[in-house]
Protein backbone atom coordinates (compact mmCIF):
# COMPACT_ATOMS: atom_id res chain seq x y z
CA UNK A 1 0.00 0.00 0.00
CA UNK A 2 1.68 3.26 -0.91
CA UNK A 3 0.48 7.02 -1.25
CA UNK A 4 -0.80 8.10 -4.16
CA UNK A 5 1.29 11.18 -4.73
CA UNK A 6 4.97 11.05 -2.76
CA UNK A 7 5.07 14.59 -1.22
CA UNK A 8 1.58 14.88 -0.44
CA UNK A 9 -0.47 14.54 2.75
CA UNK A 10 -1.81 11.30 3.63
CA UNK A 11 -5.88 11.34 3.73
CA UNK A 12 -5.33 9.29 7.43
CA UNK A 13 -9.21 8.45 7.93
CA UNK A 14 -8.78 6.88 4.48
CA UNK A 15 -5.22 4.76 5.21
CA UNK A 16 -6.16 3.93 8.16
CA UNK A 17 -9.77 3.05 7.27
CA UNK A 18 -8.35 0.82 4.39
CA UNK A 19 -5.39 -0.47 7.02
CA UNK A 20 -7.82 -1.45 9.38
CA UNK A 21 -10.52 -3.48 6.70
CA UNK A 22 -7.15 -5.36 5.98
CA UNK A 23 -6.17 -6.62 9.39
CA UNK A 24 -9.89 -7.29 10.13
CA UNK A 25 -9.92 -9.98 7.25
CA UNK A 26 -7.10 -11.16 8.37
CA UNK A 27 -8.61 -11.47 11.94
CA UNK A 28 -11.40 -13.07 10.45
CA UNK A 29 -9.50 -15.75 8.74
CA UNK A 30 -8.58 -17.09 11.84
CA UNK A 31 -4.72 -16.38 11.80
CA UNK A 32 -3.29 -16.22 15.39
CA UNK A 33 -2.42 -13.62 16.90
CA UNK A 34 1.24 -14.72 17.94
CA UNK A 35 2.87 -16.01 21.79
CA UNK A 36 3.19 -13.56 24.10
CA UNK A 37 6.63 -14.38 25.27
CA UNK A 38 9.20 -12.95 24.32
CA UNK A 39 10.27 -12.75 20.32
CA UNK A 40 13.56 -14.86 19.94
CA UNK A 41 16.88 -13.18 18.23
CA UNK A 42 19.39 -15.97 18.85
CA UNK A 43 19.31 -18.63 21.58
CA UNK A 44 23.35 -18.19 22.59
CA UNK A 45 22.66 -14.18 22.88
CA UNK A 46 22.56 -12.64 26.43
CA UNK A 47 18.85 -11.30 26.82
CA UNK A 48 16.41 -10.84 29.80
CA UNK A 49 14.49 -13.59 29.45
CA UNK A 50 15.57 -14.93 26.21
CA UNK A 51 14.51 -12.47 23.83
CA UNK A 52 13.37 -9.31 22.53
CA UNK A 53 10.30 -7.85 24.88
CA UNK A 54 7.11 -7.50 23.21
CA UNK A 55 4.66 -4.58 23.47
CA UNK A 56 7.50 -2.80 23.37
CA UNK A 57 10.20 -0.35 20.76
CA UNK A 58 13.15 -1.32 20.08
CA UNK A 59 15.69 0.43 17.81
CA UNK A 60 18.02 -1.26 14.78
CA UNK A 61 20.74 0.66 13.43
CA UNK A 62 22.23 -0.61 10.34
CA UNK A 63 26.07 0.40 8.60
CA UNK A 64 24.41 -1.20 5.44
CA UNK A 65 20.51 -1.32 4.17
CA UNK A 66 20.47 -4.79 3.31
CA UNK A 67 21.67 -6.50 6.35
CA UNK A 68 19.48 -3.93 8.56
CA UNK A 69 16.09 -4.81 6.47
CA UNK A 70 16.71 -8.82 6.89
CA UNK A 71 17.41 -8.79 11.07
CA UNK A 72 14.16 -6.54 11.10
CA UNK A 73 12.34 -8.98 8.66
CA UNK A 74 13.45 -12.13 10.68
CA UNK A 75 12.57 -10.64 13.68
CA UNK A 76 9.08 -9.13 12.54
CA UNK A 77 8.91 -13.36 11.16
CA UNK A 78 8.98 -14.25 14.09
CA UNK A 79 6.09 -12.53 15.91
CA UNK A 80 3.74 -14.93 14.85
CA UNK A 81 0.78 -12.42 13.14
CA UNK A 82 -0.08 -9.96 10.95
CA UNK A 83 3.10 -7.02 10.60
CA UNK A 84 3.35 -4.20 8.65
CA UNK A 85 6.40 -2.44 6.83
CA UNK A 86 6.39 1.33 6.56
CA UNK A 87 8.99 3.28 4.57
CA UNK A 88 9.95 6.83 5.21
CA UNK A 89 10.89 8.50 1.98
CA UNK A 90 9.90 7.75 -1.51
CA UNK A 91 11.37 4.80 -2.50
CA UNK A 92 13.75 4.31 0.52
CA UNK A 93 13.91 0.93 2.58
CA UNK A 94 10.37 -0.03 1.03
CA UNK A 95 10.64 -4.06 1.71
CA UNK A 96 10.74 -6.06 -1.17
CA UNK A 97 8.44 -8.89 -0.35
CA UNK A 98 10.15 -11.90 -2.35
CA UNK A 99 13.48 -10.62 0.11
CA UNK A 100 11.40 -10.57 2.96
CA UNK A 101 9.61 -14.29 2.19
CA UNK A 102 13.66 -15.08 2.32
CA UNK A 103 13.86 -14.23 6.22
CA UNK A 104 10.37 -15.96 6.91
CA UNK A 105 7.79 -12.96 6.49
CA UNK A 106 4.71 -14.77 4.81
CA UNK A 107 3.18 -12.79 2.05
CA UNK A 108 -0.32 -12.81 3.24
CA UNK A 109 0.52 -11.84 7.01
CA UNK A 110 2.57 -8.51 5.34
CA UNK A 111 0.81 -4.83 5.10
CA UNK A 112 3.51 -2.33 2.98
CA UNK A 113 3.04 1.39 3.96
CA UNK A 114 5.25 3.99 2.00
CA UNK A 115 4.99 7.20 3.60
CA UNK A 116 6.43 10.60 1.29
CA UNK A 117 6.35 12.93 4.42
CA UNK A 118 7.61 12.01 7.96
CA UNK A 119 4.62 12.85 9.78
CA UNK A 120 2.58 10.64 8.17
CA UNK A 121 5.32 7.69 8.71
CA UNK A 122 5.17 8.51 12.18
CA UNK A 123 1.56 8.36 12.44
CA UNK A 124 1.21 5.22 10.40
CA UNK A 125 3.63 3.25 12.79
CA UNK A 126 1.51 4.84 16.04
CA UNK A 127 -1.52 3.60 14.98
CA UNK A 128 0.19 0.77 13.35
CA UNK A 129 1.50 -0.09 16.77
CA UNK A 130 -1.55 0.56 18.62
CA UNK A 131 -3.96 -2.07 16.82
CA UNK A 132 -4.25 -5.29 18.58
CA UNK A 133 -4.34 -7.25 15.21
CA UNK A 134 -0.84 -6.17 14.52
CA UNK A 135 2.35 -8.54 16.11
CA UNK A 136 4.93 -6.50 14.75
CA UNK A 137 5.79 -2.86 12.89
CA UNK A 138 8.76 -1.78 11.16
CA UNK A 139 9.42 1.95 10.87
CA UNK A 140 12.28 1.93 8.66
CA UNK A 141 13.51 5.78 7.85
CA UNK A 142 14.67 7.23 4.54
CA UNK A 143 18.78 5.91 4.04
CA UNK A 144 20.13 9.69 4.68
CA UNK A 145 23.45 9.35 5.67
CA UNK A 146 24.44 13.02 6.01
CA UNK A 147 21.69 13.80 8.34
CA UNK A 148 22.96 14.78 11.80
CA UNK A 149 23.13 12.25 14.40
CA UNK A 150 20.80 14.37 16.66
CA UNK A 151 18.29 14.36 14.00
CA UNK A 152 15.12 15.78 15.32
CA UNK A 153 12.47 13.67 13.52
CA UNK A 154 13.39 10.58 16.25
CA UNK A 155 13.23 12.44 19.26
CA UNK A 156 12.74 11.30 23.07
CA UNK A 157 9.12 12.45 22.38
CA UNK A 158 8.25 11.07 19.26
CA UNK A 159 9.90 7.98 20.39
CA UNK A 160 8.10 7.66 23.45
CA UNK A 161 4.89 7.64 21.95
CA UNK A 162 5.85 4.52 19.68
CA UNK A 163 6.86 3.05 23.24
CA UNK A 164 3.60 4.13 24.70
CA UNK A 165 1.65 2.39 21.26
CA UNK A 166 3.39 -0.47 21.49
CA UNK A 167 2.65 -0.98 25.27
CA UNK A 168 -1.01 -0.44 24.67
CA UNK A 169 -1.58 -2.87 21.70
CA UNK A 170 0.97 -5.19 22.38
CA UNK A 171 3.56 -5.54 19.26
CA UNK A 172 6.95 -5.59 18.63
CA UNK A 173 8.05 -1.91 17.53
CA UNK A 174 10.85 -1.64 15.13
CA UNK A 175 12.67 1.59 14.06
CA UNK A 176 15.26 0.87 11.11
CA UNK A 177 17.91 3.98 10.71
CA UNK A 178 21.07 4.56 9.47
CA UNK A 179 23.94 4.20 11.79
CA UNK A 180 25.62 7.06 12.85
CA UNK A 181 28.42 8.52 14.63
CA UNK A 182 26.58 9.44 18.00
CA UNK A 183 22.83 8.61 17.53
CA UNK A 184 20.52 10.62 19.42
CA UNK A 185 19.00 9.14 22.87
CA UNK A 186 15.27 7.13 21.98
CA UNK A 187 12.92 5.45 24.20
CA UNK A 188 13.76 2.37 22.59
CA UNK A 189 13.87 -0.84 25.19
CA UNK A 190 16.89 -2.05 23.19
CA UNK A 191 19.48 -0.44 20.74
CA UNK A 192 21.35 -2.55 18.03
CA UNK A 193 23.59 -2.02 15.29
CA UNK A 194 24.13 -4.39 12.29
CA UNK A 195 27.07 -4.49 9.58
CA UNK A 196 27.68 -7.30 6.99
CA UNK A 197 30.76 -9.56 7.30
CA UNK A 198 32.43 -11.67 4.44
CA UNK A 199 31.08 -14.80 4.22
CA UNK A 200 33.44 -17.67 5.68
CA UNK A 201 32.15 -20.73 3.98
CA UNK A 202 32.48 -21.79 -0.02
CA UNK A 203 29.15 -21.74 -1.82
CA UNK A 204 27.39 -19.82 1.23
CA UNK A 205 25.23 -17.35 -0.65
CA UNK A 206 22.40 -15.16 -0.30
CA UNK A 207 20.54 -17.64 2.09
CA UNK A 208 23.55 -17.33 4.38
CA UNK A 209 24.52 -13.54 5.15
CA UNK A 210 26.86 -13.11 7.89
CA UNK A 211 26.62 -9.82 10.34
CA UNK A 212 28.61 -8.24 12.83
CA UNK A 213 25.55 -7.66 15.61
CA UNK A 214 26.23 -5.43 18.30
CA UNK A 215 23.92 -4.79 21.59
CA UNK A 216 24.56 -0.95 22.16
CA UNK A 217 22.06 -0.78 25.19
CA UNK A 218 18.92 -2.96 26.91
CA UNK A 219 16.56 -2.08 29.69
CA UNK A 220 17.44 -4.32 32.44
CA UNK A 221 20.28 -5.72 30.98
CA UNK A 222 23.78 -5.79 30.22
CA UNK A 223 25.26 -4.99 26.24
CA UNK A 224 27.65 -6.98 24.30
CA UNK A 225 29.04 -7.78 21.35
CA UNK A 226 30.36 -7.56 18.30
CA UNK A 227 28.96 -11.09 17.85
CA UNK A 228 29.58 -12.88 14.36
CA UNK A 229 26.39 -14.08 13.18
CA UNK A 230 24.73 -16.24 10.38
CA UNK A 231 21.67 -16.09 9.37
CA UNK A 232 20.85 -20.01 7.88
CA UNK A 233 17.58 -19.17 5.66
CA UNK A 234 17.35 -22.94 5.23
CA UNK A 235 16.67 -23.61 8.89
CA UNK A 236 14.90 -20.11 9.73
CA UNK A 237 17.67 -19.24 11.91
CA UNK A 238 20.06 -17.51 13.43
CA UNK A 239 23.49 -18.99 14.01
CA UNK A 240 26.13 -17.51 16.96
CA UNK A 241 28.78 -19.85 17.07
CA UNK A 242 30.34 -20.04 20.61
CA UNK A 243 33.06 -17.32 21.60
CA UNK A 244 33.61 -16.25 17.91
CA UNK A 245 33.02 -12.49 17.91
CA UNK A 246 33.02 -10.31 14.66
CA UNK A 247 36.73 -9.00 15.23
CA UNK A 248 38.14 -12.64 15.53
CA UNK A 249 35.86 -13.73 12.46
CA UNK A 250 37.70 -10.91 9.99
CA UNK A 251 40.78 -12.32 11.37
CA UNK A 252 40.26 -15.51 10.46
CA UNK A 253 38.70 -14.44 6.87
CA UNK A 254 41.59 -12.42 6.06
CA UNK A 255 44.17 -15.07 7.15
CA UNK A 256 42.54 -17.78 4.74
CA UNK A 257 42.53 -14.73 1.82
Amino acid sequence: MSSAAPDAPLDQAAVLAALRARMARLEGSGRARGEAGPVPVCERLPLPDGGLARSALHEVLATAPGCGAAFCALLLARTGGTVLWIASGRDELLAWPPGLARCGVAPANLILVRAGRWPDALWAMEEALRCPAVTGAVLALAWDTNRQAGDSRLDLTATRRLQLAAEAGGALGLLLRPNTADPAPTAAVTRWRIGPLPTAEAGAGLDEPRWQLELLRVRGGTPGGPWAVTWRAAEGRLDLKRGETASAARASRGASA
